[in-house]
């Protein structure tokens, strides 16, 4: 087809333009022909937003939170409350007697405080002759720091205890 609308002769004239022409035709044609069929055997598009006999099933309903509540609003567990706008358990059986001395009855090392700053714990593990690696790796991993400021620290707190 295309060879027929070309021109026979070594000039230039018509025959690009209307092959052109008739290729864009022709898909137009078979273009035409395909949505034609596909509409009539309805088998639509899967991209067009209202495609017929298409449904989606909802297979969850919503259902309020709140309501399960009621079996596990009393006894042991306390109660649910509302305070300052959210849900929170409330226990009201809290016995107030138990003071300082029940706290105490369960505290492992109440001889014993930790030390709270990276001398004392140093201090510590150096009268307990802990290795001296495994005092690094310890303040290396309890404190964040480099291991050059952790060897460092340990030698300033070693000279401290020197000359003290």
């Amino acid at each position: 087809m295309l060879t027929i609308a070309a021109a026979a002769e070594a000039s230039r004239g018509w025959g690009g333009p209307v092959a052109l022409g008739l290729a864009i035709a022709a898909f137009a044609i078979v273009a035409g022909v395909t949505e034609t069929l596909r509409t009539r055997l309805e088998n639509p598009s899967p991209t067009e937003g209202d495609a017929p006999g298409v449904s989606v099933k909802q297979q969850v309903a919503a259902v309020s939170d709140t309501d399960d509540t009621d079996a596990d609003t009393g006894g042991w567990w306390g109660r649910v409350a509302t305070i300052g706008g959210r849900r929170v358990r409330v226990y009201d059986d809290v016995d107030e007697d138990q003071g300082d001395e029940h706290d105490d009855e369960h505290d492992d090392d109440r001889d014993e405080d930790e030390p709270t700053n990276m001398s004392m714990v140093i201090a510590r593990m150096d009268d307990q002759g802990i290795a001296y690696s495994r005092i690094v790796d310890h303040l290396m991993d309890r404190y964040r720091v480099s291991e050059s400021t952790a060897k460092r620290r340990i030698r300033e707190v070693r000279k401290i205890r020197e000359l003290a």
